[in-house]
């Protein structure tokens, strides 16, 4: 009997379905790894550019800072040997190639600038001043010293009693005077302080001698109610050495004065008021500075002062 069509061709059919299946099986087990390799490199996001590493510092060999060394002293001892020649001006030559070998160099950037004062080149005096302002706390004390110096080469304003004063910025007939004077705080929060900085002029051409002179730095209280002179601690210091007012003729002090944290017994401390500086030159009353003002008609100073026998000269008291 002869076998139906639907049945052989069914039968057909599967054989056919089973070997594709097989054929299809083997092309993944033979592609799959490729296959499964490609999906996961497309997935995969491309990885970060790394950040470029800085170059590192180059290092100065102790060879190379000895011959740096000894070229600044040649240059510095030449313009030395040409600033007290005849013609001082020389001197920038040696000092500009210095510069360049140390460009920030505040002692070299300040002796710059107090040639160009010595040479009448305000403008140039000004700006490299303001070089060493720039350098900020690198310049060290140079910076204060560079602020006093930019503010005595401006004119002066009108609101600081200049019309009390000569054309050399002093009060008529003294021998010295305060041309710059700034309080700011400083110390810690344990040990806050006053400092006091203080710019002291002498008149052109009038020799002195440290030991002539006595300033004299007070700093007042309120305690009760009753403004009197403190008994915390203070102490000064001179920014500028040697002190002979030689040069530019002016000399910078600074004072220091401790804040009291307790009053004497433990309660309340007493309370800042303000300070008076008063400066002697050989016994005679130079000029008198107070904040507030009225602290010299509470403390008129005497216009005469003979230091005790062994006090140094020129420093600052309480």
């Amino acid at each position: 009997m002869k076998q139906p069509l639907g049945t052989t061709f069914i039968i057909a059919a599967s054989l056919l379905g089973v070997a594709a299946l097989a054929q299809l099986v083997a092309i993944l087990v033979y592609f799959g790894p490729g296959f499964k390799q490609a999906y996961a490199t497309a997935a995969v996001a491309s990885p970060a550019v790394p950040e470029a590493t800085p170059a590192p510092a180059a290092q100065v060999s102790d060879a190379e800072k000895a011959t740096e060394q000894a070229r600044m002293n040649e240059l510095t001892a030449e313009a030395d040997k040409l600033e007290a020649g005849a013609s001082p001006g020389d001197a920038l030559v040696p000092l500009e190639e210095a510069l360049a070998v140390q460009p920030r160099n505040a002692e070299l950037i300040a002796r710059m600038a107090t040639l160009h004062e010595r040479l009448g080149q305000t403008e140039l005096a000004q700006a490299t001043w303001q070089k060493v302002v720039a350098l900020g706390a690198d310049a060290g004390k140079l910076f204060d010293i560079a602020e006093v110096r930019l503010k005595l080469l401006q004119a002066p304003a009108a609101d600081e009693g200049m019309e009390l004063r000569d054309q050399t910025g002093l009060q008529p007939g003294s021998a010295l005077g305060v041309v710059d004077l700034k309080v700011k705080d400083g110390g810690t929060q344990s040990t806050p302080v006053k400092d006091l900085r203080l710019a002291v002029k002498a008149r052109p051409g009038e020799p002195i001698d440290a030991r002539d002179v006595r300033i004299n730095v007070t700093f007042y209280e309120t305690l009760d109610g009753e403004i009197v002179p403190t008994m915390s601690r203070v102490q000064s210091m001179w920014f500028t050495t040697p002190v002979d007012w030689k040069g530019q003729g002016v000399e910078i002090l600074e004072v220091k004065y401790e804040v009291p944290r307790l009053g004497a017994d433990g309660g309340p401390p007493p309370q800042f008021y303000g300070y008076m500086v008063n400066i002697y030159h050989r016994g005679q009353l130079q000029e008198t500075r107070a904040e507030p003002a009225d602290l010299q008609d509470l403390f008129p100073p005497p216009l005469n002062e003979v230091p005790a026998a062994g006090d140094e000269g020129g420093r600052g008291s309480r």
